[in-house]
């Protein structure tokens, strides 16, 4: 019996290095041949071109699509495809992003019509069976194994449930076993699973629905030698445990010290992403003192109004709590993340405001906010909770995700991803969700990407929160044109083009975002990458247009609050003004010199003299190699997904910062 299984992935605009090893269809390969030996061959893709030469060549029994948000119509067009070139092959998908709603799993079989089964939860044994059940039942649909969901005249048949255990002892490693070294030569993304499974309920989530809040336990001695195989086959610059919470579990520090030390042998990976257990404990702080600048630890919010959490289905620990761990975190030299989503149910402008505030001033290194997309196989994406809520939804590009792929007989299949994501609740419109879409981005560029910080950290010292500063900024910039003046006038031109693309990005429904992207002119626009993300398209159109006239107004609007004392205001600005150059100058080296006013700059490692010794501090700022590298990124990936290719390379625009060196101190 002859097996495909393909964990697509939209490689148009990127290189294999920015792709995921595909563990998921790993792990299904690995348990079929455990159990059913030479009897059938089984082969695994992540191009889709090789894909549709490898389905000409060997005209499959079984082809399996591992279905996520981010491919869904890929898996669609090349399965309609396949479907009409392959007739009596039996076709199935399954993954997380699948509702458990009938009605719902009607319609997506509805669109994905050349699929014949959809697996429910987790698919190792269903899939195993579904080979035995094609190999010795011919076709007996009365027959099929658990966890299996069909259509039959227009109506969902399901198997029953399949009961699951804490302990995972019957799946083998498809990376012991072999099965994904091609993809580790490549030089694409190690993810790795040593547990399943989420035991939270957050409604907008479907990472606990497949394990029905259990969290099931891999192999522990296994888990090890994979990051032992892994690391002895691989320079990939980045690692991904997909472990919902990492270090819920006792022995995830035996297995960061296991990465740590892969790390220190071999100079990879040099960033490990996890997702930290939701809950702080001493443990993630021994976790994220064991990785040091391997990752940034996260610390889940999403929301910090009462209201809003108990709408989704969440606890966040109290605010004193987190604020000691973020403590903890800084003084063990580790940068901190914390996300927030919106329009979430019963979130309103103002609450949503509080939080940034109250995040900000506890110092979250990374505060980022996520527009709520409805994801299959999430509460928030059922019926009765869009009702509830009033949640209206637009659609909009997955930037990066789309391409067009060659089949064997010239047949050339043309794709794209989109999500639908809220635009209004019974709490929120959709006007101040375009509002907080240019407040983000200066969080993002300002704070997140550190262009800013030291000027912004300065401000937060004396209690002006850096959040009413963006706020007057756009109000400033939303002024008559002939209130503006000079470099005000730049900015407000800024924030026009900002705010008229943030317009066009959305639409009203699936088959309009269709229909415009699928115009050629438009589909060759978007396969060249010219629809890049927002945040990143405007952060280098700032960094290369109007860098000085953002100086200029930040800084004005500091002083305008007359709270920081002057000399150490400029000296902050004067600091994250030439630690972030624009780009589109050529920088050797400047000479800063600063005086005692400044106790900590907050970027990079330079802290100013004692202030009760009245010594000047010179400091050095010059172009380093990361910033060399990230120049180069940007001048190369021409007709690539720039946002995608930092994302998973681990790139980010603060790689643009200048590296400094404190020269002397001499008395002032």
């Amino acid at each position: 019996m002859k097996i495909l299984l393909a964990d697509l992935a939209h490689n148009y605009a990127v290189d294999e290095t920015s792709l995921t090893v595909p563990l998921g269809i790993g792990y299904i390969k690995a348990y079929a041949l455990a159990h059913h030996g030479n009897s059938i061959s089984i082969d695994l893709f992540k191009d889709p071109e090789k894909f549709l030469k490898a389905a000409d060549q060997t005209h499959p029994d079984i082809i399996g699509f591992a279905n996520y948000g981010w491919n869904e119509n890929l898996n669609r067009i090349i399965g309609s495809y396949l479907r009409a070139q392959h007739p009596d092959t039996l076709i199935v998908a399954g993954g997380p992003n699948i509702d458990p709603d009938p009605e719902l799993q009607a319609a997506f079989l509805a669109k994905h019509d050349y699929l014949d089964l959809i697996i429910i939860d987790g698919g190792e044994e269903s899939f195993s069976e579904i080979i035995e059940w094609r190999l010795s039942n011919d076709g007996n649909l009365d027959l099929l194994p658990p966890n299996i969901v069909r259509l039959a005249d227009g109506k969902i048949i399901a198997t029953p449930a399949r009961a699951l255990s804490k302990q995972i002892t019957n799946i083998e490693s498809p990376y012991l076993g072999g099965h994904l070294d091609e993809f580790l030569h490549a030089g694409m993304v190690p993810m790795f699973e040593t547990n399943r499974g989420c035991p939270f309920k957050c409604s907008f989530c479907a990472w606990g629905s497949a394990s029905k809040d259990l969290v099931r336990r891999m192999d522990l001695d296994t888990s090890i030698e994979e990051i032992r195989y892994v690391g002895q086959r691989t320079n990939a610059r980045n690692w991904i445990f997909c472990d919902a919470n990492f270090g819920i579990l006792k022995r995830d520090i035996e297995i960061a010290r296991e990465i740590r030390k892969v790390r220190d042998e071999t100079g990879f990976p040099l960033k490990c992403h996890i997702w930290m257990a939701k809950n702080a404990t001493a443990r993630n702080l021994e976790i994220g003192e064991i990785f040091g600048d391997m990752t940034v630890p996260v610390m889940a919010i999403q929301s910090l109004s009462e209201p809003v959490l108990e709408a989704i289905k969440r606890d966040n620990i109290s605010t004193d709590t987190y604020l000691q761990f973020q403590q903890k975190f800084h003084s063990l030299g580790s940068r901190t993340y914390s996300d927030l989503i919106v329009p979430l149910p019963n979130e309103t402008l103002d609450s949503h405001l509080t939080g940034l505030r109250q995040l900000m001033s506890f110092g979250v290194d990374i505060v980022m906010s996520h527009n709520m997309r409805l994801l299959a196989g999430a509460e928030t994406n059922s019926s009765d909770t869009r009702q509830k809520y009033k949640f209206k939804t637009r659609y909009r590009l997955i930037h990066g995700d789309s391409g067009q792929y060659h089949a064997p007989d010239g047949t050339i299949l043309r794709c794209f991803e989109y999500e639908e994501s809220l635009r209004s609740t019974s709490t929120m419109s959709e006007q101040e969700l375009f509002f907080l879409r240019k407040l983000h981005f200066l969080v993002d560029f300002a704070w997140n990407s550190e262009v800013y910080k030291s000027l912004l950290s300065t401000l937060l010292k004396y209690d002006v929160d850096p959040i009413d500063l963006f706020i007057k900024l756009l109000r400033k910039a939303s002024e008559e044109p002939q209130a503006m003046a000079g470099k005000m006038a730049k900015i407000k031109s800024f924030f026009d083009a900002f705010e008229a693309a943030s317009n066009t990005e959305w639409f009203d429904t699936a088959e309009e975002i269709e229909a415009y992207f699928f115009e050629p002119k438009n589909f060759r626009k978007l396969i060249n990458q010219e629809f890049e993300k927002l945040n990143i398209q405007f952060a280098l159109r700032l960094l290369h247009d109007c860098k000085d006239a953002f100086d200029t107004a930040l800084l004005t609007l500091a002083q305008e609050e007359k709270i920081v004392p002057h000399r150490e205001l400029q000296e902050a600005a004067e600091f994250a003004f030439n630690q972030f150059p624009g780009i589109n100058a050529k920088y050797g080296s400047n000479l800063v010199v600063l005086n005692t006013d400044v106790q900590q700059l907050a970027v990079g490692d330079i802290v100013a003299a004692d202030k009760s010794k009245n010594i000047q501090t010179k400091i050095k700022f010059f172009e380093g190699t990361r910033r060399q590298a990230m120049c180069e990124l940007i001048r190369t990936t021409q007709g690539k997904s720039l946002s995608k290719m930092m994302n998973t390379q681990g790139y980010g625009l603060r790689d643009l910062r200048c590296e400094s060196e404190v020269i002397s101190g001499e008395p002032a």
